[in-house]
């Protein structure tokens, strides 16, 4: 691919660490049995040092989100080609999200269950408005660039904002905190979404 200046195929998480405490990596590749099993240091050198893109091969494997690990991209390993890398890529370069419509339908299954009990700050769980707009945009899939954008305020804004979100939610990550704030109504999945989700799935 014309995008990609090199390509590092690592036999260990040694190698790995090297590569990114050395600052030679822009996209770190793993497959969903590498990322689900990382430890909480790597998970934090990863999460500050690289964006990353994790192949499924099927679409109930959600344990990465549990490490976690916030991905930059999801791609199915049975689909892989130069085109759905390339254009995985390109979109985790503009700070969008890229998913599977089989993986998206797997969590929003998941938002089908009873709502959790959020925890609560400062005697209410209630979200502000600008933390509503905010959950919106992460609803959309973009990253904190795009939102404070979007929004007219600082990245370090967009931080502080997500942060509070997760924690009035009791969500250890963004893509959690999405699934449940469906769970809990305060984002709806639009109908002709849903359908397009059934069409193509």
């Amino acid at each position: 691919m014309s995008s990609v200046q090199a390509v590092h195929n690592c036999d260990s998480w040694e190698r790995v660490e090297s590569l990114l405490r050395g600052g030679d990596v822009n996209v770190l590749i793993l497959h969903e049995s590498e990322a689900s099993a990382l430890t909480d240091d790597a998970v934090a050198l990863v999460s500050r040092s690289v964006k990353v893109l994790v192949l499924f091969d099927d679409c109930h494997a959600t344990r990465v989100f549990e490490r976690g690990l916030v991905p930059d991209g999801l791609l199915m390993a049975d689909d892989l080609t130069e085109r759905s890398m390339t254009d995985a890529l390109r979109r985790v370069a503009a700070g969008e999200i890229p998913m599977p419509t089989g993986l998206t339908r797997e969590l929003i299954e998941r938002a089908s269950g009873p709502p959790p009990r959020p925890r609560r700050r400062g005697g209410g769980h209630i979200l502000t408005p600008r933390e509503m707009e905010t959950l919106a945009l992460l609803a959309e899939g973009l990253g904190n660039k795009q939102i404070a954008r979007r929004l007219h305020i600082s990245s370090h804004g967009v931080k502080r904002i997500v942060a509070s979100l997760l924690l009035k939610l009791g969500s250890p990550n963004r893509t959690t905190a999405v699934v449940t704030a469906v769970q809990m109504g305060l984002i709806k999945i639009e109908p002709e979404i849903r359908s397009g989700l059934d069409k193509t799935a």
